[in-house]
């Protein structure tokens, strides 16, 4: 399969995939815990707060890193309307950021989605668009009377829906 980002980036705009959440079973957590190997191959704190992941050697190499940036950008959405963020943006400098990225969950605040302060103006629309979407889907599932899955989950749950995504057509 060739996957053209540009038409990646037309085929996600505006479009909306609910992920499914439900009960855990063996083959499910199965398949969560091989999605969270391929997401963490991935240095996620830096590629999830850059505009433009590095380029890749091919097409399926680029869709993946696209889709692992994606995921993980929304999980951290997500994890902050679990915590009871508010649908709004703080920018911090990179240093408290990546504390707060791989740190406990405890030590995030709950108050905003944090962003990198060091964005220009078209990589915090293109942050805030991925991050935007995962909260909003914690909220469906937050008004559904879900529990909040673990981090490393919600990205693995966002990657696998952005890869279904470039893989429809």
């Amino acid at each position: 399969m060739t996957v053209n980002m540009q038409h990646v980036s037309r085929h996600l705009v505006g479009h909306r995939h609910r992920l499914p959440v439900g009960p855990s079973t063996p083959s499910r957590r199965a398949f969560e815990i091989a999605l969270l190997g391929a997401l963490l191959t991935v240095s996620c704190a830096v590629a999830a707060h850059q505009m433009e992941p590095p380029l890749e050697a091919t097409p399926a190499l680029a869709a993946m890193r696209y889709c692992q940036t994606q995921g993980v950008r929304a999980a951290w959405g997500a994890q902050a309307r679990f915590l009871g963020a508010p649908a709004s943006f703080k920018y911090i400098s990179a240093a408290p950021l990546k504390k707060m990225f791989m740190g406990d969950v405890a030590d995030v605040p709950g108050d905003a989605i944090y962003v990198l302060d060091e964005l220009d103006l078209d990589e915090r629309r293109a942050y805030e668009e991925s991050a935007f979407y995962g909260w909003k889907q914690a909220d469906r599932w937050v008004a559904d009377g879900r529990e909040r899955p673990e981090y490393e989950v919600l990205a693995a749950l966002f990657y696998q829906a952005c890869k279904e995504n470039l893989t429809k057509d």
